[in-house]
């Protein structure tokens, strides 16, 4: 199964009297990898969420799922896990695994389960430290295990917010080689990003977004060495656009 299309229509988000995004028209291809980039503050997570009905926004976001819904995986920027908690890695998995407690799988055979754990831990690099404790992996570990996670019910949308946040080199090269077989297989994955080198290497769809849609295409269209350095310098040529959205807001 392929997955979905994103269609974006007149999508907008407010909190109060700030405009976090605004008249975004837009679609996402299916079976692609798509980049959203921009500046700090210019609603890239904001556009995830709403994406993953997780906020409300104004407007139409459609995901077409073709002839039956599929699932969706989501990877947080980032997780906090107590040192001192008794959750190790395999715990975590088997957590989101099953709806059995927990304390349960002490007496129960959960070798099945455990074999798809270490499997898509595997996927990640994160196998050998399947028994550590989640409190005790560097924060680039612990987004492995999260994407680990994402993976468990083979979804057809994936949806990755900042995933390299706190990465070693190694766990970056995992991560890449792993979205790149994703694509492979048909899925559609959408993920902020603010590597430039990394999304290069990708050669995914690059969306800029700063409270409106900025730009969008290939790596190569938008990632030019002009357009980079304006990039994440919060778009200053973009005054125009801002000042239109005022001037709506205040008729």
């Amino acid at each position: 199964m392929q997955g979905p299309s994103i269609i974006l229509d007149n999508v907008g988000l407010q909190y109060g009297d700030n405009t976090i995004l605004h008249g975004i028209n837009h679609t996402f291809e299916a079976g692609q990898c798509h980049v959203v980039m921009g500046p700090n503050g210019g609603g890239k997570t904001s556009l995830l969420r709403s994406i993953l009905g997780l906020t409300p926004f104004a407007g139409n976001i459609d995901i077409c799922w073709g002839s039956k819904k599929g699932k969706v995986g989501y990877v947080p920027q980032k997780a906090v896990f107590e040192s001192s908690l008794p959750l190790t890695v395999m715990d975590f998995i088997l957590l989101n695994q099953s709806r059995t407690p927990l304390f349960w799988s002490r007496w129960r055979n959960l070798s099945k389960q455990q074999a798809t754990a270490l499997e898509q831990l595997d996927r990640v690099g994160m196998a050998e430290r399947a028994e550590r404790r989640m409190g005790q992996l560097s924060g680039g570990e612990q987004q492995r295990v999260l994407f680990a996670q994402a993976l468990l019910d083979n979804p057809d949308l994936i949806v990755l917010d900042e995933p390299t946040t706190g990465m070693d080199e190694q766990g970056v090269r995992y991560l890449e080689a792993l979205i790149l077989e994703l694509v492979a297989e048909g899925k559609t994955l959408l993920a902020v990003h603010h590597d430039v080198s990394a999304v290069r290497r990708l050669d995914a769809k690059v969306h800029v977004v700063n409270r409106t849609l900025i730009d969008s295409g290939s790596v190569a269209d938008v990632l030019t060495p002009e357009k980079v350095e304006r990039l994440f310098n919060h778009y200053t040529s973009q005054t125009e656009v801002m000042g239109e959205i005022a001037r709506e807001q205040a008729a």
